[in-house]
């Protein structure tokens, strides 16, 4: 029988990260080295971006967006840093904040872009 723990480990790759229900492989480039795995990336909502308070807002001609990275930490080579550059799937964005919930990465990423 397996420990709790073990389970949750289990359940990140097998359920969570499912290639057939949520999932998709994305390429991810750090300082280290760029690695190709299943994760989930998430457009946040209006609603959740208020309640979070991480509204982004626009300024003097510069705009931009914000996306969730749901990834397990054993597949990434390193566990990025607020300020971090990461590319995903060759678009550059930074790194606003990383949560680690048992081993699963939340990481809220930003690009900026001119309008």
């Amino acid at each position: 029988m397996s420990t709790f723990k073990e389970q949750v480990a289990k359940d990140i790759q097998d359920v969570f990260l499912n290639g057939d229900e949520f999932a998709e492989n994305h390429t991810i480039e750090c300082d280290l080295g760029e690695v190709t795995c299943p994760c989930v990336l998430q457009s946040p909502t209006a609603r959740e971006q208020f309640l979070s308070g991480e509204k982004y807002d626009r300024y003097d001609g510069i705009g931009g967006e914000q996306v969730v990275l749901h990834v397990a930490k054993i597949n990434l080579l390193e566990v990025p840093s607020e300020g971090v550059c990461l590319t995903i799937d060759g678009h550059a964005m930074d790194v606003i904040s990383c949560v680690d919930d048992m081993g699963m990465l939340s990481i809220t990423l930003q690009v900026n872009t001119r309008e």
